[in-house]
This record gives C-alpha cells, structure tokens and sequence, in this order.
C-alpha cells in the first residue's frame, strides 16, 4: 500500500519534442500608407493589429462555394 503521507513534489512535464514558436522576418513594417508600426517576429500578416482587414469567422452552418 502507497504511504499517503508523502508531499507530491514535482513539476511541468517535460516533452522532448515540444516545437518552437513559428518566427518571421525581424524588421517587418505595416503596408498601410503612413503606418510605422513595426510588426512582431509572430505576425505573420502584412498589416499591424490596427490595420489588418476585419475578417467575420464562419460561426455555423456549412461554407457556400
């Protein structure tokens, strides 16, 4: 029988293939004419936050062709 008077010591788990984060071009700029943002290395768009296209997600229902 286990002795429940044990503490749990441990800690996060440990995965051996864990892949990192997908990076970009440093330096990138947002195209929009006169925006200076400079992108993040994990923006994989064209566009800063402020700028970027708004795009509805299809919250139901099948996509029409």
């Amino acid at each position: 029988m286990p002795d429940t008077n044990v503490a749990h010591i441990g800690g996060r788990p440990i995965s051996g293939n864990a892949r990192p984060s997908r990076a970009f071009k440093a330096g990138r700029v947002c195209q929009e004419p006169g925006c200076k943002t400079r992108l993040s290395i994990y923006n994989k768009g064209k566009f800063c936050y402020l700028h970027e296209p708004h795009a509805a997600p299809r919250t139901r229902g099948r996509k029409i062709a």
